[in-house]
């Protein structure tokens, strides 16, 4: 439909066909699709619903994060790190990594709040906790770089590696998922000027030219952001999962 937009915009003469395709877009954007049971959800029922076979765990989201891949990598790192210090230090060492992670968990906590109204953000946080991560990583820095690193101590730990994969992945979603709410904001908006100046949406009224580049703009940065996401995802991954639903179609 964006597309489609993008085309009519330059002909004059596509006005209704122009304000038909903003209120499809509209309709879309203010009603997005059911995408699946969130995992919240999935915990409630089942402390509801007594004949249920599955596990009726009620951990909560920040207490489970901290059994994550990330918290393992970084108490790893933080083992290694008390290596060499005296009993003092270690002490200091130990409190300020329950600091940290009692911090994550808080972050992961509120995070999961923030699914519960939006399933597309849950979607993209489904995605994420379901990843694990090796015990190495590959340098992709040319040889001079490497000796350089090397020789100044500075290669990245296992932790900062995969801290900035998250880190990636939550920017790439942030970026969806604010380029999305503007364009759902921006083609309600055109939708309700229109019906103002169409006499109340009978369709009699005058046909005012609509400004729809911003929506178009909107849309896009939305598509460049999903696909920067979907860039991260190893290829093998998404043709299993492609399978996957042509399997069960």
């Amino acid at each position: 439909l964006s597309r489609k937009l993008e085309t009519i915009q330059k002909d004059d003469n596509e006005q209704r066909l122009m304000i038909q395709t903003v209120q499809q877009i509209n309709e879309r954007l203010s009603h997005p699709p059911k995408l699946f049971q969130g995992e919240t959800m999935v915990k409630n029922s089942r402390r509801t619903n007594p004949t249920t076979k599955v596990s009726t765990s009620t951990t909560s989201a920040a207490v489970a994060q901290l059994a994550t891949g990330i918290s393992s990598a970084n108490k790893d790192q933080y083992r290694m790190n008390r290596q060499n210090f005296n009993l003092g230090d270690k002490m200091t060492a130990m409190m300020n990594q329950a600091d940290v992670e009692r911090q994550w968990g808080m972050l992961q906590y509120a995070e999961s709040k923030r699914e519960e109204g939006n399933e597309m953000r849950g979607a993209f946080n489904f995605y994420t906790r379901q990843l694990t991560f090796a015990d190495d990583y590959v340098l992709t820095a040319s040889r001079e770089e490497r000796k350089s690193m090397i020789r100044n101590d500075e290669l990245p730990t296992l932790t900062a590696v995969i801290g900035s994969d998250l880190d990636r992945r939550d920017l790439y979603r942030n970026e969806f998922l604010t380029s999305i709410d503007d364009a759902t904001a921006e083609a309600a908006f055109l939708v309700k000027e229109q019906n103002n100046n169409d006499g109340g949406g009978g369709g009699k009224g005058v046909v005012v030219v609509m400004d729809v580049k911003d929506l178009v703009d909107l849309v896009g940065l939305a598509h460049d952001a999903c696909d920067n996401w979907f860039s991260l995802i190893a290829p093998q991954d998404v043709e299993d999962a492609s399978e996957e639903v042509r399997l069960n179609k």
